[in-house]
């Protein structure tokens, strides 16, 4: 399980704060966060484990919560399991990078064009 998560709701996911995740690039069994969720905090750096929180219609914040245990509800979903998710898409990431990085090796070492037109999204079976 990851020890440290940063979700900037519908903009990116910070795993660990190393591992960089574009919105897009989520995955297909992210937990669900609400639209009243501007942003989820949970790491060890200066400041408060916090959900900031916004008005979906205007954008406009409207206070934080603060967390103080893997235990605390994000939505529907708590803190500990939007750690374990990120772990684990971070793997799949990984993985899919280590899959395509090979097959254009094997393109190159093979002559051809396998991978042509192709990113490690392709090589990903959990991507929505």
């Amino acid at each position: 399980m990851a020890t440290q998560i940063v979700i900037g709701n519908e903009s990116f996911i910070k795993v660990d704060d190393s591992f960089h995740i574009d919105w897009a690039d989520k995955g297909n069994a992210m937990p669900a966060l609400p639209s009243t969720i501007h942003a989820m905090i949970w790491n060890n750096l200066v400041g408060q484990n916090e959900i900031q929180s916004k008005d979906p219609a205007t954008g406009n914040m409207t206070g934080n919560t603060n967390l103080s245990a893997t235990s605390d509800a994000v939505g529907s979903t708590t803190v500990a399991a939007l750690l374990t998710w990120g772990e684990t898409r971070k793997g799949q990431i990984e993985t899919a990078i280590a899959a395509y990085d090979a097959a254009v090796a094997d393109d190159i070492a093979n002559d051809t064009t396998n991978t042509s037109g192709k990113t490690w999204i392709d090589y990903d079976p959990n991507y929505s």
